[in-house]
């Protein structure tokens, strides 16, 4: 899912809590656990140990509140790791320390050593790391840090330690459109002091330390590091701003924003636009222009350049940039020379808006342009994004949501669930302040702000646009507090609807930690320099009319501009995944095999059926949904890869549940590209606080239902998202784990009425009209953040948007296998869900062109080349461009987090896919009607079952006469055998 998608549907779906304590029963004390002599582990996530953690009551901003000491005002002090470390971790000091000079500890994930310092004197100390990722991984070095055996604040549970990145030439690809290219990591020591993982602090937290010593915990919960000393040292001071002396000269330097010297995140990267406003442009290939302002837009983002001045002197700085995402609010960013801010006027400095590109030069409040002294050489210009002007807010909004669930969940424990309008309750008699509560958070949602009108100018609450979710969640808690008492009625407008009061508040939190900023140029100037403007009006116009008729002729990555000769493969993927194969197919694939291979961006797989119809057909064709396959196969248009020699190595490497839709008669005519996995999420805050196990049987988690229920929480399960259709996904799980299935062995043995497949299918439809589990849920990402769906079974996507777009539960969430169903007779939990995705398929051809084909696609899906494509796109495009290959030896070499990743490869064990084949359309489709009809119009499961079977042979009956397997007569004239996994190993075997 591309980045830009990932924020709008985090915004779209009206995210209901930001906080870990959006829901009030989450207040456990945190714990954690050691192990002995250099073998000890940190715990496998913190969200596991330290359940039910207050984050309000435990962060930086309310802990630092409570300090006493002054600030330390002396020399840095220094701890050599070699002399600190505890005896018992001396295993881990290692020699090979790149050229640190010191001993350094060198700890992966797991690991956890105890340091201790002498503290001189008792005072507030800023704690750095020198620290070096030597690892191959994306992910930034994550590490729990603990103080005498506590976290000093909740911000230290999880500590980022980012790596920076840097690029070599430009990539162009094969059309002449210049692409981005692959970052790579530095590999050197750097240094860093303690702050906070989401950056609402620009600088860094200070520690209050007594006297004395004092032992560090350092647990590694990502990534493979090497740490070094540990320094304390006073809070460094920035200069304050007094004036700005005017840079006279006439030097200029330009700095073209796309061409980064370093930068703190591997997703950061340059895009190619085309507007008359910046450079450099053409009017007939892409070339790389400005800074991709979905790219660059997180709050501690920072991006380098390094420039060469030629006379010493005063200097301006200017940038042609556009930030246009925050309804006319500004993004704020620091911008430091040489790794310092030059003084206070240069820290969150205020870039408005701008919805065009536009040259601007950094100015003083009062309009004059601010200078930097420079001497004569090298200089290093660094940007980093900031949000610490609008902390106040953010932190104001976390106690206000946490508030409104409080009092949500207060009035559905006073009035229940049931929301009978006869029924005479007020609410003001069991919650006397309800009224109270309510008004003052309007007060505060206004003050809020007001305090904002700063930023933009504005003389009331109403003008600035950034904050209006504010104001109308303002507005739905004032209409509230004008009848307190029908909030019985109205509880779900507080946090749990679509449109609720927290909803709006996360819409507002979204919005303002969303700063996409685009920059074009920067420039480096004295008063007499004139400044670059962009084409005027003629070449403008010039290059637009080049442009308009280039765009007929020659598209990239288009079907229609292809060389026959070579290899033809349409991808049903966007652009930016296409240029990634492609260039590695140019790169790795050809030179390997001689074999030339164009790809094309297929839109529309649907044109694959049409294509087919007209005989204009790729060889190959992937990112294709794993049900299309059967249809095409079906009616000869594909090609049965079991006839290439080494098909059983190639299909080795995938789960044989994963193969079954493959399967067409004793044939398999689709490789596995991807996988929709499912897992257990649960809220580890949440549990913790009831007491509730995390549980492992279907068994225990309907045990957990009263605790949650009585308490108007609940649990999710796959069917629920499926407004209309009911999906095998949803529909079969419960069937198979219960030993049940669809059919026998042949296309007419139709099984849905068997004992075992009755039996699931009435656990899965208890589950709602027994258990009471909601049974539509559009978006179970949004009550998962809020908590009132605290535990589900939810898949890839529910994965990629909790992991990627809610890091405000980052610690207090994690994942398990799905519950299943005891075997008695082995003692094995089965744990059978759905996991298709996307494939790949060739179509009929040549033999030499079939051959040419077979080649690429076991290239394609080796579990190195898998990996690599899934690491590039995830350093190119950011975390949110998860690969979920279904070649688990790939998925294994991923930077996915560790212990996600042992759970998500676990439960891939258990995919089990529904045969495709004739009539198998209605089965699904039948299923789907009969859970309906069961669990929304209450009709019973075994009558309903057995008009299902009756239906469904009716259909196959009718398709197998059209494809000639029985004659008119109803004779079967040729089996159809069923699709099965033990069909699967059959075919594995015996060709």
């Amino acid at each position: 899912m591309l980045q830009k998608d990932i924020k709008k549907i985090a915004s779209v779906v009206l995210t209901a809590a930001m906080m870990v304590t959006s829901c009030p029963v989450c207040s456990l004390t945190a714990q954690a656990e050691g192990g002995q002599n250099g073998e000890k582990k940190a715990d496998e996530s913190l969200s596991a140990t330290d359940m039910g953690v207050d984050r309000l009551s435990t962060n930086y901003s309310t802990v630092s509140k409570t300090y006493t000491a002054e600030r330390y005002r002396g020399e840095d002090i220094v701890f050599l790791m070699e002399d600190s470390i505890a005896d018992e971790d001396k295993a881990y000091l290692t020699e090979d320390t790149y050229e640190y000079g010191n001993q350094a500890a060198a700890v992966t994930v797991g690991d956890e050593i105890k340091v201790t310092i002498q503290v001189p004197e008792t005072a507030c100390y800023t704690l750095g790391f020198d620290y070096l990722s030597y690892d191959s991984s994306i992910l930034p070095v994550e590490i729990g840090m603990k103080v005498d055996g506590e976290y000093p604040f909740y911000e230290t549970r999880s500590l980022a330690f980012e790596t920076t990145w840097v690029s070599e030439a430009v990539d162009v690809d094969r059309y002449g459109n210049e692409i981005v290219s692959l970052p790579s990591k530095d590999i050197r020591w750097e240094h860093k002091d303690l702050m906070d993982a989401s950056y609402r602090y620009s600088d860094a937290l200070l520690l209050e330390l007594e006297a004395g010593s004092h032992e560090l915990d350092l647990a590694i919960q990502e990534g493979t590091v090497l740490l070094g000393n540990i320094t304390l040292s006073g809070s460094k001071e920035i200069p304050a701003y007094t004036s700005s002396e005017i840079a006279s000269g006439n030097a200029l330097i330009t700095i073209e924003a796309e061409n980064f010297y370093e930068r703190n995140d591997s997703s950061i990267h340059a895009i190619g636009e085309y507007d008359a406003a910046i450079s450099p442009l053409s009017a007939k290939q892409t070339v790389l222009n400005i800074v991709d302002e979905d790219s660059f837009n997180e709050a501690g983002q920072t991006v380098s350049y390094r420039f060469t001045v030629d006379n010493a002197g005063y200097y301006y700085i200017g940038m042609n940039y556009r930030q246009s995402e925050k309804n006319g609010f500004p993004v704020f960013a620091d911008f430091k020379i040489d790794g310092e801010i030059p003084n206070t006027a240069f820290r969150s400095y205020q870039v408005e808006a701008s919805t065009e590109f536009s040259t601007a030069t950094l100015q003083d409040e009062n309009g004059k342009n601010l200078s930097v002294y420079l001497e004569q050489g090298e200089h290093i210009l660094s940007v980093t994004i900031s949000i610490d002007n609008l902390r106040y807010a953010l932190e104001a909004v976390d106690r206000i949501m946490s508030g409104i669930s409080d009092l949500s969940l207060e009035v559905t424990k006073v009035a229940g669930t049931n929301k009978d309008k006869y029924r005479d309750l007020k609410i003001t008699r069991y919650i006397p302040d309800v009224q109270t509560r309510l008004t003052s958070w309007v007060s505060e949602l206004y003050s809020l702000a007001e305090e904002a009108c700063v930023y933009v100018d504005a003389e009331s609450p109403e003008d600035v646009a950034a904050f209006s979710y504010l104001l109308i969640a303002a507005d739905q808690l004032a209409t509230l507090a004008e009848e307190p008492n029908e909030l019985v009625y109205r509880v779900d407008e507080l946090s749990t609807s679509v449109n609720s009061i927290n909803t709006q508040i996360a819409n507002f939190v979204d919005l303002i930690n969303d700063n996409d900023l685009a920059i074009d140029r920067i420039y480096i100037y004295q008063e007499d320099a004139k400044l670059p403007k962009g084409l005027n009006f003629i070449k403008s116009l010039g290059m637009s009319v080049t442009r308009f008729f280039h765009s007929f002729f020659g598209q990239s990555y288009s079907a229609s501009n292809t060389d026959e000769s070579h290899v033809q493969v349409w991808v049903n993927r966007p652009r930016t995944y296409v240029e990634i194969m492609q260039k590695m197919i140019d790169e790795e694939f050809t030179p390997e095999t001689g074999i030339e291979v164009d790809l094309s961006i297929m839109t529309d797989a649907n044109k694959l059926i049409l294509s087919n119809a007209s005989g204009d057909t790729p060889d190959i064709a992937t990112g294709i949904n794993y049900s299309i396959p059967f249809d095409l196969a079906i009616r000869g248009a594909l090609v049965d890869l079991t006839q290439f020699d080494n098909y059983r190595e190639v299909f080795g490497r995938y789960n044989d549940g994963l193969l079954v839709p493959s399967v067409v008669g004793d044939g398999l005519y689709s490789l596995p590209e991807t996988m929709n996995f499912y897992v257990l999420f649960y809220r580890s805050d949440i549990l913790g606080k009831l007491g509730l196990e995390v549980p492992d049987t279907m068994e225990e988690l309907i045990a957990m239902l009263p605790d949650l229920q009585m308490r108007g929480l609940n649990v999710y399960y796959p069917t629920a998202p499926m407004l209309v259709m009911r999906n095998y996904h949803g529909t079969t799980p419960l069937i198979y784990q219960n030993g049940g299935s669809l059919y026998g062995d042949t296309a007419l043995d139709i099984n849905i009425d068997s004992e075992e497949t009755v039996e699931g299918f009435t656990q899965l439809t208890e589950l709602f009209t027994l258990y009471n589990l909601p049974v539509d849920v559009p978006n179970f990402y949004q009550h998962f953040r809020n908590g009132d769906l605290p535990i589900g079974i939810a898949d890839f996507n529910s994965y990629n948007l909790i992991l990627n777009a809610a890091p405000e539960i980052a610690n207090s969430w994690s994942i398990a296998p799905v519950p299943g169903i005891l075997d008695e007779e082995t003692g094995e939990v089965k744990r059978y869900m759905s996991g298709g995705a996307e494939s790949t398929i060739m179509f009929a051809s040549t033999k030499e062109r079939e051959n040419q084909a077979w080649s690429f696609m076991e290239w394609w899906s080796r579990a190195e080349v898998q990996a690599e494509f899934g690491q590039r796109l995830q350093i190119l495009y950011g975390d949110e461009y998860i690969w979920p290959t279904a070649n688990l030896d790939a998925f294994e070499m991923l930077p996915y987090p560790t212990s996600d990743k042992a759970i998500i490869v676990e439960q891939a064990q258990y995919i089990l896919e529904s045969p495709r084949l004739l009539g198998g359309y209605m089965m699904e489709r039948e299923v789907s009607n009969a859970y309906n009809d069961v669990v929304v119009n209450g009709e019973t499961v075994r009558s309903r079952i057995d008009e299902v079977a009756k239906t469904v042979e009716r259909e196959t009956e009718r398709k197998l006469e059209e494809f000639g397997y029985i004659d008119r007569d109803g004779n079967v004239l040729m089996e159809y055998q069923v699709p099965s996994v033990e069909k699967v190993r059959e075919i594995l075997k015996s060709k």
